[in-house]
């Protein structure tokens, strides 16, 4: 995120996100990713091995994709609700 908005010049840096980001992304990813997994029958009859091979990098390449997409859409809800500046979502 950059300090300062490229359109406007807001201060972005006002908003503290802190681990409200990571939090919303864990709930996004297991909803999203793993509850699905969890229907297909391969997890279930293929080795551990197999299964943590394939599934764990794509589970770290979804998070961390998304997780700069909702820390945007953690400040954006901050500056939209008109937050104070010392007011920490965690």
């Amino acid at each position: 995120m950059q300090p300062r908005c490229a359109a406007c010049g807001h201060d972005n840096a006002q908003y503290r996100a802190d681990d409200a980001a990571p939090y919303f992304t864990i709930l996004v990813v297991g909803h999203l990713v793993i509850g699905p997994i969890l229907v297909f029958p391969f997890i279930l009859t293929a080795p551990i091995g197999l299964v943590l091979a394939t599934t764990l990098p794509a589970l770290a390449v979804v998070t961390l994709c998304l997780l700069p997409v909702i820390k945007g859409a953690v400040i954006g809800g901050l500056w939209a609700v008109r937050a104070p500046a010392d007011v920490a979502v965690s």
